[in-house]
């Protein structure tokens, strides 16, 4: 057996541990992922919920290969990191709206149409999260022999796909017995939107320059990082919540 793992060429161990980066680095962002798959499967009826994981997982894989490729030429499209922050906080608003719609209406219904806008969602979600994580995996597949870097690569994003499954389907039934989870993955997605907005170059050199206006040193941009996050997570839980009571008060009145 020795002999077997020594007579291995050493093109096998670059790609297996080319393999086990690309693997780890999408389980780092894999259990935002599922947060969102299972936030967006749970306004579907429970005989949908399983195909809108493995559509939005299996759909996501694919996005994220082809974003590996077009990383380059996306980050550097001005403010994109701002439009995906964007992206991400108007999709946690809408979880929100969604949950209380559903909860609001009969049994009956939504059908393949809600199907395929989940999943709709689910990609929008992967799109915004995806863009650090394309650029990590981008820097690996750099390492790799063109032959063989496309296999590698899908090989490497498809094999952290059943772990996102597998947490998608635990989330979903969390939220299914506790509803505050709900708002706390929502919350969740508002502070990883905030922090989509600040890695934008422009938003950070604003926030320096306004720090530089109030005569507050550079020790305090952390707290002033951490209290735009908050804030961007309040706004997501916010304006449906004030949405909800509006509604409410126009039925009463």
């Amino acid at each position: 057996m020795a002999a077997l793992w020594q007579n291995l060429p050493a093109d096998f161990w670059h790609h297996a541990l080319a393999v086990l980066q690309i693997v780890f680095i999408n389980l780092l962002l894999g259990g935002d992922n599922a947060i969102a798959i299972a936030m967006t499967c749970r306004s579907l009826p429970p005989q949908q919920r399983r195909a809108g994981v493995w559509l939005g997982t299996g759909l996501g894989v694919v996005l994220r290969f082809a974003m590996v490729y077009a990383i380059g030429f996306l980050l550097a499209i001005p403010y994109m990191h701002i439009a995906a922050g964007l992206l991400l906080a108007w999709i946690g608003m809408q979880l929100l709206r969604e949950t209380h719609e559903a909860g609001a209406q009969d049994d009956g219904a939504p059908g393949a149409k809600a199907l395929w806008r989940a999943v709709m969602l689910i990609l929008f979600a992967d799109f915004a999260m995806s863009l650090d994580n394309g650029l990590a995996t981008a820097a690996v597949a750099q390492t790799l022999p063109k032959g063989s870097r496309t296999a590698i690569v899908f090989a490497g994003l498809a094999v952290g796909a059943p772990v996102i499954v597998l947490g998608s389907t635990i989330m979903l039934r969390v939220l299914e017995r506790f509803a505050l989870a709900v708002w706390l993955g929502a919350a969740l997605l508002g502070w990883i939107a905030a922090g989509m907005l600040l890695a934008d170059p422009h938003v950070a050199g604003v926030l320096r320059a306004a720090l530089e206006v109030l005569g507050e040193g550079a020790a305090n941009e952390r707290l002033a990082r951490v209290l735009l996050c908050a804030a961007v997570m309040a706004l997501v839980l916010v304006v449906p919540f004030a949405e909800r009571v509006g509604l409410r008060r126009s039925r009463a009145g």
